[in-house]
């Protein structure tokens, strides 16, 4: 990969904030990776209600192929605790998500571990970018402050040192798409655990229900 050129094209991509398509399709192309090196597959597809984006698969994710798979992550419960599953799904279980019109994704789809284990290689918030603009769902929610800030960053040229809150972007959208950040269900951020806003995404979800 041509880290410069990648480097020059982002650049490239944000002009007052808008953006130039063929500059986006041109770093999809230099970062692109074959799918079949991707650690989970996407649930992506047409009418979906939320889409919920994480950084990358924990160590026991990727071993298990499955999303939020740690026996602490909260991710699971609090679906079914929200009412957005209408039961508790077993992680290995994710491929039955657009039942209930959820997808998933992740902003690194070739790398595994904490933030701090990553090297940041393979993160591409321009491929999410691309995805959601693709299948247009209601809602792109990522599970981590960290994440949305990192995406609103290189997508949308907000600044990283600019505090980010959880709950809903007003001033970003995809499309249609709306944004929302959420506090992460790892058990490593489980001093910053808030409920309230998973409880008002499961509103929002079910408000927007295709």
């Amino acid at each position: 990969m041509n880290q410069a050129r990648l480097k020059l094209v982002e650049r490239l991509i944000l002009i007052d904030h808008v953006f130039c398509s063929r500059c986006i399709r041109i770093i999809c192309m230099i970062k692109q990776v074959e799918k079949v090196n991707h650690i989970l597959p996407d649930v992506l597809e047409h009418g979906l209600t939320t889409v919920f984006c994480g950084r990358a698969p924990s160590p026991e994710s990727k071993r298990r192929g499955a999303y939020y798979a740690h026996p602490t992550n909260m991710f699971w419960k609090i679906l079914a605790e929200t009412g957005m599953t209408d039961r508790l799904l077993k992680p290995e279980e994710f491929y039955e998500l657009p039942h209930f019109s959820i997808g998933l994704t992740d902003l690194n789809k070739i790398e595994f571990g904490s933030d701090h284990q990553l090297t940041g290689e393979g993160d591409n918030p321009i491929s999410v970018y691309e995805k959601i603009r693709h299948y247009q769902p209601r809602i792109l929610a990522f599970t981590g402050k960290n994440n949305g800030s990192m995406f609103l960053a290189t997508v949308f040229g907000r600044r990283r040192s600019e505090r980010v809150t959880c709950g809903e972007q007003a001033d970003y959208k995809i499309g249609e798409t709306r944004i929302v950040i959420l506090p992460s269900t790892s058990a490593r951020a489980k001093g910053f655990w808030d409920s309230r806003y998973w409880e008002e995404l499961a509103l929002l979800h079910s408000e927007l229900l295709n």
